[in-house]
């Protein structure tokens, strides 16, 4: 025989059970209809490319720089304006190649078409200075002062740059090499200059 201790505490035993399961069962009811189940971490918005907060805006297609513009266009991009000492680079550098009696140092300084104007001859630069290599020794000239830097005088024709350049070397017993005066016309190239013509009066004999 069971006690009836023992039945009554089957009996609570059995109905907080099944209380437990109506309590939980009301508590899953009220989630489901609460909504949609949680997103997985599949279903989360992909990152932006861009951090947060900042522009986003096509990027900019600039012109081609170019040495001037007009305040009618809305965008421009302007060259670097040569250095002015660099004109007078060349100019050392072309007598340095002279002395040196070398034509590629020589080409490297002139631009495509340069041309020496001696007098009334008019020819392409280089190659008149090839001829006078084999004329003279301008190798002798390696210890004397050629020009004097100050004494270069500057000036502009539109775009292009004039130097005048007087010839300062005492030639005594030597023959003559170079005219009283060399005039150099430099055009703009990049951020530097190219020899486009060279005017001397000279008579080689």
């Amino acid at each position: 025989m069971i006690p009836c201790s023992s039945r009554s505490e089957s009996r609570q035993a059995e109905l907080g059970s099944r209380g437990a399961r109506l309590i939980l069962g009301f508590f899953l009811g009220a989630c489901t209809a609460a909504g949609p189940p949680f997103e997985s971490v599949t279903t989360l918005p992909k990152p932006a490319s861009h951090p947060a907060g900042t522009d986003v805006e096509p990027a900019t297609a600039w012109p081609s720089a170019r040495p001037v513009g007009t305040t009618r266009e809305s965008l421009v991009v302007l060259e670097t304006p040569p250095d002015p000492g660099a004109a007078r680079g060349v100019v050392a550098a072309f007598f340095r190649a002279v002395v040196e009696e070398s034509p590629r140092a020589l080409a490297a300084l002139f631009a495509p078409n340069a041309m020496m104007q001696n007098g009334t001859r008019r020819e392409g630069a280089s190659s008149a200075w090839t001829g006078r290599f084999a004329r003279y020794d301008y190798r002798s000239l390696a210890g004397d002062t050629i020009y004097r830097d100050a004494d270069i005088r500057v000036s502009k024709d539109q775009d292009d740059w004039m130097l005048e350049v007087p010839v300062d070397v005492a030639w005594g017993n030597r023959p003559r090499m170079l005219g009283d005066t060399l005039t150099f016309r430099l055009t703009p190239s990049g951020a530097g200059f190219l020899i486009e013509e060279i005017l001397e009066d000279f008579r080689s004999p």
